[in-house]
C-alpha cells in the first residue's frame, strides 16, 4: 500500500530522506479525515471494516467487541466515530488499514482524502473478507 501524500512531483527519495517529512505527511491526512469525520461517521458500516483491521492487526478483538458490542455506542454513527478515534491512536499503520479499506469500501472518499484515484488492485484480504461476509448472509 503506497500512499502518497503531498506534493505530487516531489519524488519518493525526497520523501524518504526526511522522517519528520513523513509524520507531517501522515499528521496532516488524519486532519483531512478529522475534517470529513461528520460524513465518514455516516457513511463507515464498522461491521465491514473490523475483519479487516483485525487482519491488519491494528485492532485487537477487544477493540472490535468495543466497536460493535458497547452499549456506550448503540448508534452505527457513534460505532464508527470510536472505531476512527482507535485508529487514530495506531499512528501511521493505523492510517494506512483505514485508507485501504476506504479505497475499497468507499472509493469517492478515498479520492476526496488524498487526491489520488483508487487503484485497481485491492488486498486479498479485503476480497476474501468481503466474499465470506456475503456467504454468510445467505446461510
Amino acid at each position: 500500500f503506497q500512499l502518497q501524500i503531498g506534493n505530487p512531483e516531489q519524488t519518493q527519495d525526497e520523501g524518504r530522506s526526511s522522517p519528520q517529512w513523513l509524520e507531517e505527511r501522515w499528521e496532516e491526512l488524519w486532519d483531512r479525515v478529522e475534517g470529513v469525520r461528520h460524513k465518514l461517521t455516516r457513511i463507515l458500516n464498522p461491521a465491514k471494516l473490523t475483519p479487516f483491521l483485525r487482519q491488519c492487526k491494528v485492532i485487537d478483538e477487544q477493540d472490535e467487541d468495543e466497536v460493535l458490542n458497547s452499549t456506550q455506542y448503540p448508534l452505527r454513527i457513534s460505532k464508527a466515530g470510536r472505531l476512527l478515534d482507535i485508529l487514530r491512536g495506531q499512528g501511521q499503520r493505523g492510517l494506512q488499514a483505514f485508507m485501504e479499506s476506504l479505497e475499497f469500501y468507499h472509493p469517492d472518499q478515498y479520492t476526496q482524502l488524498t487526491g489520488q484515484k483508487p487503484t485497481q488492485r485491492c488486498s486479498l484480504i479485503l476480497v476474501f473478507i468481503n466474499l465470506f461476509m456475503m456467504l454468510c448472509t445467505f446461510t
